[in-house]
């Protein structure tokens, strides 16, 4: 019978490593959906529990039998709920009961099953799918129910993923990230207005591929609407810059926390008394967002003056376009590529109006 001192550990690898992939899982789980997310569910379990977790998949008219994986050894069937484009909890919870359904209806309880778990493609687990799990319970002496969140999958994947199992899931990380501080995403309960959010992905696009008319006629659209409201244009912008630092981060072109600021002003082309005013602010709200209490330096609130949140808005803007030129002369991608990157993540972000 293997030991665990027979095996390599990703717990006992050092923290930087396991920053490298607590960052990789977390851009997964925003850019993943409906099968996408349950193939990367499978892919963690795997790295996990190797063979004794098993993948399943619909068969005609039988379906998955409510069952979207199984892990042998424990006898534990797990379904996975990651809808698109956002979680709506009330949905939530009907398919957490109409997967209970189906697997009450297709197994025998507690022989060959011994635990349900319902996943969600969420940051956490709200109260009321753990009632429905108690109710469940209630029902079936033996059987126990867990509703898992991204948080409790990504825990388990830094204590028990196993380094033989998970290199052919995730890839090795590259010794460059050491350099990368601990990373926690901003908190998903950002609702952004879709359609300042597409003008300025829109802009930034056209300035990119130099369709210059294009550019020119976005640009006075995007100065009419600032000034008539700055404080929708504010969120836009911060998510954009997040989403930018987040494709730094994912390979370490340079320290979000402590960026080349030289490199980062030029490719900004900000007057010098802007960059003195408004850079700390512009640059440091988005880097708090990630870096959370680990992000040190301070810089000036906003508050209610409203010429500071305009300047804010016009440099943090600056800054999306420079951070994506910067980031593409340091790794030889194309620009295009990292817009695209910068945009997966802030379309991801989302919440439900309830």
């Amino acid at each position: 019978m293997p030991k665990r001192s027979d095996f390599e550990w990703l717990e006992d690898r050092p923290d930087w490593i396991k920053n490298a992939y607590k960052l990789k899982l977390e851009v997964e789980y925003r850019r993943t959906h409906g099968t996408s997310f349950q193939l990367l569910f499978d892919r963690i379990m795997r790295s996990i529990h190797g063979d004794d977790y098993s993948a399943t998949a619909a068969y005609g008219n039988e379906g998955d039998l409510g069952c979207d994986g199984f892990l042998k050894s424990r006898s534990v069937l797990f379904a996975v709920y990651s809808p698109s484009p956002y979680f709506k909890l009330t949905e939530a919870r009907n398919k957490m009961r109409s997967d209970f359904a189906r697997f009450e209806e297709c197994w025998e309880i507690p022989k060959q099953a011994k635990q349900w778990t319902f996943v969600v493609n969420y940051p956490g687990v709200h109260p009321s799918l753990l009632a429905i799990a108690q109710e469940f319970e209630e029902r079936h002496s033996g059987l126990r129910v867990a509703v898992w969140s991204r948080y409790d999958l990504t825990q388990q994947f830094l204590i028990f993923a196993r380094i033989d199992l998970m290199l052919p899931e995730f890839g090795a990380v590259e010794r460059r990230a050491q350099e990368l501080a601990p990373v926690n995403f901003v908190p998903e309960d950002t609702a952004l207005p879709s359609e300042e959010a597409t003008l300025t992905y829109r802009r930034l696009s056209a300035r990119i591929t130099c369709q210059k008319e294009e550019y020119e006629q976005l640009t006075n659209e995007w100065i009419d609407q600032l000034c008539e409201d700055p404080l929708p244009w504010m969120l836009v912008h911060c998510q954009f810059l997040v989403g930018a630092m987040a494709a730094v981060g994912m390979v370490g072109s340079f320290a979000i926390e402590d960026p080349p600021l030289q490199r980062l002003k030029f490719e900004t082309a900000v007057a010098d008394f802007a960059w003195r005013k408004y850079f700390k602010t512009a640059w440091g709200v988005p880097a708090s967002l990630i870096f959370h209490e680990d992000y040190k330096k301070e810089f000036p609130p906003i508050g209610d003056d409203v010429d500071m949140l305009f300047g804010v808005c016009l440099v943090q803007d600056a800054l999306t376009m420079a951070t994506i030129r910067l980031h593409s002369r340091l790794t030889g991608l194309w620009e295009n590529e990292i817009l695209e990157e910068v945009w997966s993540h802030v379309t991801d972000i989302k919440i439900h109006p309830e």
